[in-house]
């Protein structure tokens, strides 16, 4: 069974993710049904301000790996089983910091039509270039600001109030400028599609991976989401003209400088994080350098490879984990590709 990831924003996936070995309660032809978004947050949000035992049973009873992922491992309160436990969930979200939370996300999340539309469309493009491919059940929640994204075997939670904007008063307390840079309405349907994807398709167990393998891995993913969406790859990623102007003006010596060092095929987890997290700027490379230069780099190898490869389908694209080919056959240089 593939792991649940508990995605934290501001961290990339492979630095956050818990592991969870829950079975999903719907079955292979409910899973199936996910194109809509289930309101879970105002199920918990009903129980919780009409003390109401209807809710609570439909909690444990229709949502119940839902409600044990909140609880256990989101919240982090206790166990589903221990002695009144649903009082202790109702207390943690009768803090009066929560019942802000809880009014500000339900003012801004009227509807989800729109991410709704859009995540839809992408699983059913997947689906359709990969039969394999499970369209996830699809949930909304309230995390206390601790995981933006659950992810699981066919499942997939979004955790409205990590995407309220990035000058949302309770995140300039207690994040940096590079963190609530994506913790904004736009990003949840990128964030959503990124890391369902990647642990439907993730890099293998069997190998050590290396910088070059997850600059690939991620370009990949997010141009296959930049495909579908048919929107930039610049857009897709959440790349500001500043940052792309300097990525195209650099690219070629942080190229050269990766290569140079022997950085690239270096599975130092330090290395990799410094050239794929988002921070404030890319150490080795200068002062003034932007974050996420793998992502840049990895969308510009995946790009390069597509367009000298079109009969490759998504489905193939996104089965296929050899970097080293990927790279080999793109023809990506950058002082032979820069203008």
């Amino acid at each position: 069974m593939k792991r649940v990831l508990l995605i934290l924003i501001g961290l990339t996936m492979f630095f956050s993710s818990c592991r969870w070995s829950s079975v999903p309660w719907w079955t292979d032809g409910q899973s199936d049904k996910g194109e809509k978004i289930f309101r879970y947050d105002r199920l918990v949000d009903e129980f919780v301000s009409l003390n109401s035992f209807t809710s609570l049973q439909r909690m444990n009873t229709e949502y119940p790996a839902a409600t044990r992922l909140l609880i256990e491992e989101v919240l982090a309160i206790g166990a589903v089983q221990e002695p009144r436990i649903e009082q202790r969930l109702r207390e943690y979200y009768l803090d009066s910091t929560m019942q802000v939370l809880l009014e500000d996300v339900h003012d801004e999340y009227t509807d989800l039509n729109v991410e709704e539309a859009e995540i839809s469309s992408v699983f059913e493009q997947v689906k359709k270039a990969d039969p394999s491919f499970h369209i996830p059940f699809m949930y909304t929640q309230i995390s206390g600001l601790n995981q933006s994204i659950v992810v699981g075997d066919s499942l997939l939670g979004i955790s409205l109030d990590k995407y309220l904007g990035r000058d949302y008063p309770l995140y300039r307390k207690y994040y940096h400028d590079y963190q609530r840079r994506v913790m904004d309405r736009s990003w949840l349907v990128s964030d959503a599609l990124f890391y369902y994807l990647s642990h439907e398709y993730p890099l293998p167990d069997d190998k050590v991976h290396t910088l070059l393998d997850y600059i690939a891995d991620y370009g990949k993913i997010h141009w296959v989401i930049a495909h579908c969406r048919n929107i930039s790859l610049e857009q897709e990623a959440g790349f500001e003209e500043e940052r792309v102007l300097w990525y195209k003006e650099n690219e070629t010596e942080v190229w050269n400088w990766l290569m140079g060092h022997g950085v690239l095929t270096s599975a130092d987890l330090t290395m990799i994080r410094l050239f794929m997290e988002p921070r404030g700027t890319t150490p080795y490379i200068g002062k003034d350098s932007p974050d996420q230069i793998g992502l840049w780099l990895g969308l510009q190898i995946i790009d390069h490879y597509m367009k000298s490869h079109p009969r490759v389908t998504i489905g193939e694209l996104l089965h296929e984990n050899d970097y080293e080919k990927i790279l080999r056959e793109s023809g990506y240089h950058p002082s032979a590709n820069k203008k």
